[in-house]
């Protein structure tokens, strides 16, 4: 991504556009309160910010629309955002338009989308794959996706953050914003894999598989592991309510299963106290009664297997219907069966005749027809067994209440309900747990499976490994700051005869002396600072082109030479630098030269956008300078201020605008 066009929209439906080569340096030059520093804020904000920080004052009195026209590799782009309100801090309203050759429309547009599906366009076209930065366990910041409005905090360098020596890069100071740098610039780089979300994602998704596997293996194993201690456990207990009258225990599990499956067939037995004959044959009434009941639950349950299997009879039935119907080879009658009906070719065997396939889909149909016809006789027969249960159901819900009559008129009744009501609680729970045993059950599969998982996710979690990351960092930020250490030494800066490297730990640029290692922010000096920015971002610059990282390929400098220039001469002086110390000149000339050669050596892919008060009279520097703001020439032209404004009023306003 380059910039071809800055565009303007005034309030009256003017349009003022700045055009820039793309793989060159453009050098904007002007005197002070011409709008030069607002255009980092206009960039910014067309390519996704979500306030709007151009200056208050002409710019945003007189602008309707800020607009750019950018380049790819493959075609244009152009994005436009609506100037928000007076008062107001932002807008949602966007504009983008995307083809082969794209030129920005001669009035304002209209907007035809959002900043966030923006965002998400930009973030796409330059390459930036899914991704998601997970901090470290402990951290309390959220996961976060980097997208173009982190990519551009490697490509705007403002007047007050080029000559800083606490920060490095484009609002670095602000809250958040150092700790989002933090956690994407490893993206950018290419440390971090394109299709580490996917990887992360694939991860959680097999830990969770994991222990769902693992689980149900750890509770067939207790069944099986616990089986005898259980069974010794509830013979013990069938023994003390008298359900068995065992002297010992067998040993093994399948012949406490089979004394255990014996118990819960026990009914009550007969007892010899008043009202003991009535009760007795109530109970014998009631077990007949629960027999029965199980009976009709088990017949209701086998005409629902069945209803359930004619259902699915059907459904294939219809599938095989239409199969046959689906041919219309058959609508022309085939006089030789011999012959194909596709490629008419004779046959080894003979195709069946239509009749015999008609044949067969009839009675498809009468077999398809005849299940239908039976399925409201199955729910007939269904409700009616339902019907009978429930009677069932009552009557048993009848006797109970009688016996608990009986049990309540002596102890002796109380008694024997206590009895059986125990062997009621010890048979429920025989009952319970002969169902969870499965001697037959085989869980190998689910061994096989919880080992196979735990192979794929310490396979994933390998592909993950912080350090494997961290060691692709330090090799490439080892290559960067070779590079660095190359041009501070042709600067012949202070340190410079020392390596220099790129801290993203603390966002820094770093000397190693040989006794000790000087950050940025240690260092004295204005032009010290301003060479050392320089250096890092040409660098960074020349890696993400090189290695065909998803960054923009444009760097923003504003007044790279004001630790030179004195600002409030500027009126007098006109950009010239002729009466610099020597030495200065002379530092002045190579941070152009530098950059020049890096845009040189990277091009077409690299863009270099400078606005500064200096205008040097080199030829080299000459050549690459696109406007020149000064003798009234501005950002906003005179005809776009209101005609009752005199002159002095409007440069007042300019003035008071960052420059």
């Amino acid at each position: 991504m380059q910039i071809i066009e800055i565009v303007l929209y005034s309030k009256k439906g003017q349009k003022r556009t700045l055009k820039f080569e793309v793989g060159r340096t453009n050098i904007i030059t002007g005197g002070s309160g011409t709008g030069k520093s607002a255009l980092i804020d206009i960039i910014e904000y067309c390519l996704g910010r979500d306030t709007c920080m151009v200056p208050e004052g002409i710019i945003r009195e007189t602008v309707s629309w800020y607009g750019l026209r950018i380049k790819y590799s493959q075609g244009e782009m152009f994005i436009a955002r609506e100037n928000p309100d007076l008062g107001r801090a932002s807008t949602n309203s966007a504009y983008i338009e995307e083809g082969e050759l794209v030129q920005s429309p001669l009035h304002a547009p209209e907007a035809n989308t959002t900043n966030e599906a923006l965002v998400d366009t930009l973030s796409r076209k330059i390459g930036i794959s899914p991704n998601l930065h997970t901090p470290l366990q402990g951290q309390t910041r959220p996961p976060l996706e980097a997208n173009i409005k982190h990519a551009l905090f490697y490509c705007l360098q403002q007047q007050d953050e080029i000559a800083s020596k606490r920060t490095l890069f484009h609002r670095q100071s602000e809250e958040f914003i150092g700790f989002a740098q933090k956690d994407t610039l490893p993206y950018f780089l290419g440390a971090v894999q394109e299709d580490r979300l996917a990887i992360e994602q694939n991860l959680t998704r097999s830990k969770r598989e994991l222990k769902k596997a693992e689980r149900a293996l750890k509770e067939v194993q207790l069944i099986r592991g616990e089986g005898v201690t259980q069974a010794v456990s509830l013979l013990a207990e069938a023994n003390e309510v008298g359900l068995t009258n065992l002297q010992t225990y067998p040993s093994e599990l399948e012949a406490q299963i089979a004394i255990l499956e014996k118990t819960i067939n026990w009914i009550p037995g007969e007892v010899n106290f008043p009202e003991v004959d009535k009760l007795t044959q109530l109970q014998l009434k009631l077990q007949d009664l629960k027999d029965n009941f199980n009976n009709k639950s088990e017949e209701i349950r086998a005409a629902k297997t069945f209803t359930s299997e004619a259902e699915g009879y059907a459904k294939e039935i219809q599938q095989q219907e239409f199969r046959l119907e689906s041919i219309n080879l058959f609508n022309n009658i085939q006089t030789d069966v011999e012959l194909c009906p596709l490629c008419s070719n004779k046959l080894d065997t003979p195709i069946p005749s239509i009749s015999a396939i008609n044949n067969s889909l009839s009675r498809v149909k009468k077999n398809l027809e005849a299940t239908i016809r039976e399925r409201p006789r199955l729910r007939e027969y269904i409700e009616k067994k339902e019907e009978e249960k429930q009677k069932i159901l009552d009557e048993i819900n009848q006797i109970n209440k009688i016996i608990d009559g009986i049990y309540n008129e002596g102890q002796a009744a109380r008694e024997l309900r206590d009895l059986n009501v125990r062997r009621s609680r010890v048979i429920g729970r025989i009952s319970l747990w002969l169902e969870s045993v499965n001697l037959n059950e085989d869980y190998s599969d689910l061994e096989q499976a919880v080992e196979e998982l735990k192979e794929k996710v310490s396979n994933l979690e390998s592909q993950l490994d912080n350090e494997e990351k961290e060691l692709r960092i330090q090799s490439i930020l080892n290559r960067i700051g070779f590079q660095m250490t190359e041009w501070a030494n042709n600067f012949d800066i202070e340190h410079s005869g020392n390596p220099v490297r790129l801290d993203i730990s603390k966002l820094t640029v770093v000397i190693d002396k040989v006794d000790r290692a000087i950050p940025l922010y240690r260092i004295g000096s204005g032009e010290n600072w301003v060479a050392y920015h320089l250096i890092a971002h040409l660098a960074l610059h020349k890696y993400f082109t090189k290695q065909n990282r998803p960054v923009p390929r444009f760097l923003f400098l504003d007044q790279p030479t004001q630790v030179y220039y004195p600002r409030e001469k500027d009126e007098k002086l006109l950009g010239s630098i002729e009466f610099l110390k020597d030495e200065d000149r002379e530092a002045v000339k190579k941070m152009f030269d530098l950059i020049f050669e890096v845009v040189k050596e990277l091009e077409p892919n690299f863009q270099v956008i400078i606005t500064d008060h200096a205008d040097l009279k080199d030829e080299s520097f000459q050549e690459h300078v696109t406007e020149r703001w000064r003798d009234g020439k501005a950002l906003i032209p005179d005809s776009w201020i209101e005609g009752t404004e005199d002159i002095k009023t409007k440069n007042a306003k300019k003035s008071g605008e960052k420059h």
